[in-house]
């Protein structure tokens, strides 16, 4: 999956950078969106399901799991997490955990500098090739 294809593909974007790296949203090619430096975490999702949050993020908030206590209410979600020091000692526990709250775990960057995330609840799961109605309430099929 193209990572700059789906956020453009999104009605809306908003973008969270909660690292001290500012060069970061240039680099994933994200200047065109509007953006902030902070996160107010709302009651409830004041965000509709066609708009997608984007985080940009240090291994830090992964390795608390605050993240997903800002992200817990939201259907759709990219997360982008820095590549530093803890995130390369611990690249598979951070997937664990990502995988582990629902997101998908997309790849790093061209760069490599960071690896992406994704929460779609609207593309969740993968619809399966048998999943269609070929197989399923066929009168013709149910004597094989």
């Amino acid at each position: 999956m193209n990572i700059i294809k789906y956020i453009n593909s999104k009605n809306k974007c908003h973008i969270f950078n909660l690292t001290n790296d500012k060069r970061i949203i240039s680099e994933l090619n994200l200047k065109n969106f509007s953006h902030s430096n902070e996160y107010q975490w709302p009651i409830e999702n004041i965000f509709p399901s066609k708009e997608l949050l984007v985080f940009i993020i240090s291994s830090n908030l992964v390795k608390d799991k605050s993240i997903f206590k800002m992200t817990n209410k939201h259907n759709n979600v990219v997360i982008f997490v820095i590549d530093d020091e803890y995130m390369q000692n611990n690249e598979t526990q951070c997937i664990n955990i990502f995988i582990s709250h629902g997101y998908k775990c997309l790849s790093k960057t061209n760069s490599d500098k960071v690896s992406v995330f994704i929460y779609d609840i609207a593309e969740y799961k993968d619809k399966p090739d048998w999943l269609n109605n070929k197989n399923w309430a066929n009168p013709e099929l149910w004597e094989k």
